[in-house]
């Protein structure tokens, strides 16, 4: 099957369509030495990674069912970088900055031929969308690195109420298209195996994992696997994809 047959394509965004222009941990210590930090960006790493790790099992999807999402990435951002700043510090100071740098171009690249991909899946009349695990500045983001008239629709899952891997919010993008979509005309591509791939696939999508790791032997089949978009949008142009 080509993608002749797929009527509805959609695209994670974290390491799929769009890439940090530096690890998160690397621009929060940049943005903390302005304000007295002189410590090591190898703590900064791993007590971020700790933190999100933390907020994420204790406050699922950015805390929508219990707090703010500005509210979560304070809490991630104090207790990265909690005992490591002078007295003089104002931790808040530097959470309103960081969340609000992560709006921009500063911290988001596009990955290299992903306006091309879209451009060519608009001239095959596919219906385009985002479903991504993030919170509302997704919108924002997508628009900030010149993205986001490509899509029909964006769902992140903070607003929609469901993460991926949950069904609904595969079929919460059906809805989008006012079921004029069946899921098996429809197609995620993303980077996360079991959040992306098999979330897809579960929901009675076709699914494409983005992965420059993937072992032949693994699932899921090579056909299916893609070492970035640039391999995929080759593939789209040659007509060789196989679903």
């Amino acid at each position: 099957m080509s993608l002749k047959g797929i009527k509805l394509v959609t695209f994670d965004v974290t390491n799929t369509l769009l890439k940090f222009r530096m690890p998160a941990w690397q621009y929060y210590t940049l943005i903390a030495r302005d304000h007295g930090f002189t410590g090591n960006e190898a703590i900064v790493e791993g007590r971020f990674k700790e933190s999100y790790k933390v907020m994420l099992n204790k406050y699922p999807n950015f805390g929508r069912s219990k707090i703010t999402w500005e509210e979560w990435w304070t809490e991630v951002i104090k207790k990265t970088f909690e005992g490591q700043l002078p007295a003089t510090a104002n931790i808040y100071t530097i959470a309103n900055k960081l969340i609000n740098e992560f709006r921009t171009a500063k911290c988001w690249r596009v990955e290299p031929t992903g306006d091309r991909l879209l451009c060519d899946l608009r001239r095959q009349c596919k219906t385009l969308g985002v479903i991504s695990n993030f919170d509302p500045r997704l919108n924002e983001i997508l628009r900030n690195v010149k993205l986001q008239s490509y899509f029909d629709f964006v769902l992140a899952s903070y607003q929609v109420g469901y993460s991926k891997p949950d069904k609904r919010i595969f079929d919460h993008a059906i809805e989008q298209c006012k079921y004029l979509v069946k899921p098996s005309e429809a197609l995620h591509i993303g980077d996360d195996l079991h959040k992306d791939y098999e979330g897809a696939k579960s929901a009675g999508w076709h699914a494409i994992l983005i992965s420059n790791s993937h072992k032949p032997k693994e699932s899921p089949e090579s056909k299916h696997v893609f070492k970035n978009l640039e391999e995929l949008s080759l593939k789209i142009s040659e007509n060789n994809i196989q679903l």
